[in-house]
């Protein structure tokens, strides 16, 4: 989701840090660089592009939440894709998967900025 998310930003024109998760290893996450951007910006979106119900994402707001709770804003946004297993169809991959456009939705609700389409 990282180009994705790069996309959004230069899309939208919004202020954001973008934190590349991609290893996605528990015991090895940088805790401290995730520490000094939420503190920083006192906001979190997290991006993924698989179904919201096999989700890393939920786990990592929960964890934000529990450590950072004080920091924050508002709640812990998230764009997923949606509720559907991956397959090999484009059309079904793509109702599967988040994209561009679904982070450029949340990054315009998050920052204010009304999206009339």
């Amino acid at each position: 989701m990282t180009p994705a998310v790069l996309a959004a930003v230069d899309q939208t024109g919004v202020d954001a840090e973008v934190i590349d998760l991609r290893w996605l290893d528990r015991a090895s996450l940088d805790w401290d660089t995730i520490t000094r951007s939420v503190m920083k910006t006192n906001n979190v979106l997290i991006a993924e592009q698989g179904a919201i119900g096999t989700s890393y994402g939920g786990w990592l707001a929960d964890e934000i939440q529990r450590r950072l709770f004080d920091w924050l804003d508002a709640p812990i946004e998230r764009v997923t894709g949606g509720e559907a297993s991956p397959s090999i169809s484009k059309v079904l991959e793509r109702a599967a998967f988040a994209s561009t456009e679904e982070v450029v939705a949340k990054l315009r609700e998050i920052s204010g900025e009304r999206n009339d389409g």
